[in-house]
Order: C-alpha cells, then structure tokens, then sequence
C-alpha cells in the first residue's frame, strides 16, 4: 500500500502514462463520507426522516457531529446525498446491464431486472416516500428534490429511451418513455407502502408479480 495515499494510472492527451496520488486527507475525507452515509441511511430507516438526529448517525458512524457539518450542510443534505448515491448505484448497475444487451428486447429485460432489484429494497422506498411527503410541507425541501430529479430525467430524453427500450407509439393511450421511466419508482414506492398494511401483499412472489404486471403496461406499446 502506498503510505502517502492512493495512486490511479490514467493517459494524459498524448498518450503518456501518469500517476496521480489522492493524499491521506482526501482518502480519509471519503472514507468519513461513506461512513456518514451507511448510518444515516441505517438511522433513517429506524427512527424515520423527521426522528432522525445528527448526533446518533455521528456515533453510529464513529465520528463526532463535528465531521457530519464538515461535509453536510444539515440533515437534508444528507438524505439528498443518500439519494443521489442510490440513484448512481442504480444508474451503474443499469449500465452494466445494458452493456450485456444488443436489443431492444434485452434492453427492456435489462430495466426490468434493475426495477425489480429496487423493489427489493423496501426500506429505501418507504424512506424516499417518507421525504417527499415531508418536502411537501417545505417548499425549500421540495424545490430542491424536483432540482435533483430534473438532472435526472429530461423531456428532452425521449429520444435517447426510445433508442433503448423502442417508441412508445402514437395512439392516445401511448405513455412516452420518459413518464414510464419516472413512474417506476413512485409505483414501487407506493406498493411497498402498501405491502405494510395488507398481508397478500407482503409476499414477494406477489409483489414481483404485480410489479411485472406494471412494467408492462407501462413500456408495452398500445395496439
């Protein structure tokens, strides 16, 4: 290991090997990053977003409330930093996905897998949903959710998601790809929610099956 940090092999525009070094602060910055992020994520999920407090996700992450302001501006920031980290978690395992595929066919396959593996996480969809029910009431909150999600999405993509997963069709009934692709997520989230409250619905053959069910109305082109 090198003890003045970490070393990346990367070419430079004339084709030259260079190394560069990421220092002892910067190593021990992100590894304080990650460590915030694991128990915010963990106290979330226990206590709720509005229960949480900054002082248990510090200990659980061993650290003092001091290191959470040093890369946090408040709590907010750090849910907000947790979902642009799912989301990139996500977005990395659709890319890998997708990689493996040559069609359309395989690219929807590809989404479809990725959608379901979310479903899974039902901790996380139940405290995504418990935040926007929360932004809601704080216009603040609220505005800057919709600012993450327009860097996500664009009306603009339809073009680029009909490429991937083919047109959305020209009937009445037809859904572009972008609203489809927004949509899953709000329906997984309010599926899990519902899954709490009624039994047939907790079992995840179940749940699979109804999540399948909406994938395909939602990216099966009307006759």
């Amino acid at each position: 290991m090198n003890p003045y940090g970490e070393q990346k092999s990367v070419f430079n525009r004339m084709g030259k090997m260079t190394v560069t070094t990421t220092n002892k602060h910067e190593l021990r910055t992100r590894e304080t990053r990650a460590l915030l992020l694991d128990a915010a994520r963990t106290i979330f999920a226990r206590d709720g977003y509005e229960g949480s407090e900054l002082g248990e996700i510090a200990a659980l992450a061993g650290r003092t409330k001091g290191a959470i302001y040093a890369q946090f501006k408040s709590k907010e920031d750090i849910f907000i930093a947790l979902v642009e980290e799912t989301v990139c978690r996500y977005r990395a395992e659709m890319q890998e996905r997708l990689a493996q595929s040559t069609t359309v066919a395989g690219n929807k396959a590809a989404l479809r897998a990725v959608y379901l593996h979310s479903a899974e996480d039902q901790t996380w969809s139940l405290l995504l949903l418990e935040f926007k029910l929360f932004a809601m009431r704080h216009p603040e909150s609220r505005q800057r959710l919709n600012n993450l999600y327009a860097g996500l999405f664009s009306e603009h993509d339809e073009d680029r998601f009909a490429a991937i997963l083919g047109p959305a069709g020209t009937s009445e009934d037809a859904i572009s790809r972008v609203i489809a692709v927004e949509a899953l997520q709000p329906v997984i989230s309010a599926l899990v929610l519902e899954a709490q409250m009624k039994a047939n619905l907790a079992d995840k053959c179940v749940m699979a099956k109804v999540a399948n069910r909406i994938f395909d109305a939602l990216f099966d082109a009307p006759a």
